[in-house]
């Protein structure tokens, strides 16, 4: 069953309230009186006046004719041009545009986009961003906000992509309908556990801050973001993350495909897949399972690693679609993207199969955990960390990976880095996701 998130709510609330109004007053679309110029006159119905006699009718006649409905649009779609380009645009020059908007040929929103794709827009990619945003959002583009969205166009994304992701706001829709027309957006949809496998392997590589499910983050969560990661980028250190909000289509990502020694952190992943594959054997074994998960404790991991390998872990990497040979090794170099994936199924663990009630608890009281130590007083949390500095440099590394039950919907959160040894340089980064996620 699908999920609206408060954006899409507030927009399909919209639509509702219009839908009614334009019902009642028995016309598809009408621009609202404020929206038209000062000096139009309404046009008055004839007055009827009863007499025992007769019925004589009264007729005033209009000073000036209602626009009408392709008028306003090619008002709005001028008044959006002008925006874009710098240049004042004739509303009568936009005409064949409106009437095919006004009859359902073409949304208002590709129009738009076509528009942008055809025109010689002889702008740099900031400007466009800046100009776009002033045009389809109402108002100035924020520092951070332009990083990002200039960060998009450099991965890959093309300018209508920029156009359609501002088009999705609450202030477009509104913006339209005071001119008698509603633009589309995307119904946000809650997504099976199983089918966040496929998003996972599908995101492209990300050199750049990405988001999923069509989302545009605060000016104030992507500030404490930027601010984070240019501190660590600062102190030449490298890292990735992944946040998905299980609830939604929704989540953030920053250079999942660079590998980075696990560590400690594998020993989660292993034991859920352990116990969901043989609960009898995880049950029997309950004690190392736990002294492992909250101590970190190598003896404990070695002695399960010894008797039963990685079956089940590399089991686990067959069934979500990712390479399970790094699986090999008892701590492998693998990708943020890959030990989401095995959250993920960590998650859907917990959360579908009849052992994992039980086993859960097991991950929630870490004794070393960035994930715990920055939420876990806030949320239930169960993750688990890693961390190492010695004589191989590729052995450099803290990463925490995890699921946060957060009170607006849980999430899976990984971080890896090459911070040698100490979660306290990833705490800014930590509370910048966490920030991000409480706003969706």
């Amino acid at each position: 069953m699908g999920r609206y998130g408060g954006r899409t709510k507030a927009l399909c609330t919209l639509l509702a309230v219009l839908t009614a109004q334009f019902t009642t007053i028995g016309c598809s679309l009408l621009t609202p009186k404020d929206t038209l110029p000062s000096n139009t006159v309404y046009a008055t119905s004839a007055v009827y006046s009863e007499t025992t006699s007769a019925t004589t009718s009264v007729e005033t006649e209009p000073s000036e004719s209602i626009p009408s409905r392709e008028e306003n649009i090619a008002v709005l779609l001028a008044d959006i041009f002008s925006c874009l380009t710098g240049e004042s645009i004739d509303p009568l020059s936009r005409s064949d545009d409106a009437l095919f908007v006004a009859n359902g040929s073409v949304s208002i929103n590709d129009c738009i986009c076509s528009y942008i794709s055809s025109s010689q827009l002889n702008i740099s990619d900031d400007d466009f961003v800046r100009r776009a945003h002033l045009a389809l959002k109402g108002e100035d583009c924020g520092e951070y906000t332009a990083r990002y969205l200039n960060g998009l166009l450099i991965n890959g994304q093309t300018r209508e992509d920029i156009a359609s992701l501002l088009m999705q706001s609450e202030y477009f829709a509104e913006y339209c309908s005071s001119y008698g027309i509603l633009p589309s957006f995307e119904y946000e949809r809650q997504l099976e556990i199983s089918q966040w496998y496929e998003v996972i392997n599908s995101i492209g590589t990300t050199d750049e801050l990405l988001t999923l499910g069509d989302i545009l983050p605060l000016e104030s969560d992507l500030e404490l973001l930027y601010t984070a990661m240019d501190t660590l980028t600062e102190n030449n250190r490298h890292f990735g993350f992944m946040l998905l909000d299980m609830n939604t289509n929704e989540g953030i990502v920053y250079n999942i495909d660079e590998i980075f020694y696990t560590a400690s952190s594998i020993k989660g992943p292993f034991a859920a897949s352990f116990a969901s594959l043989d609960p009898e054997g995880a049950l029997n074994w309950q004690g190392t399972i736990t002294n492992m998960l909250v101590n970190s404790d190598n003896d404990a991991y070695t002695v399960l690693n010894n008797t039963y390998r990685r079956a089940y872990i590399q089991a686990w990497c067959e069934e979500i679609g990712i390479d399970p040979d790094p699986f090999r090794y008892k701590y492998p170099h693998i990708s943020t993207r890959q030990l989401t994936a095995l959250w993920v199924r960590s998650y859907q663990f917990f959360e579908e199969e009849e052992f994992g009630a039980t086993a859960g608890p097991w991950f929630e009281n870490p004794a070393y955990s960035l994930i715990h130590s920055e939420l876990g007083e806030m949320y239930v949390t169960r993750s688990k960390a890693g961390w190492l500095v010695d004589g191989d440099p590729s052995h450099t590394t803290t990463v925490d990976g995890g699921i946060v039950y957060a009170t607006n919907g849980p999430y899976v959160v990984v971080i890896m880095s090459t911070v040698p040894r100490d979660i306290e340089p990833l705490r800014p980064l930590m509370q910048a996701l966490e920030s991000f996620h409480c706003s969706l």
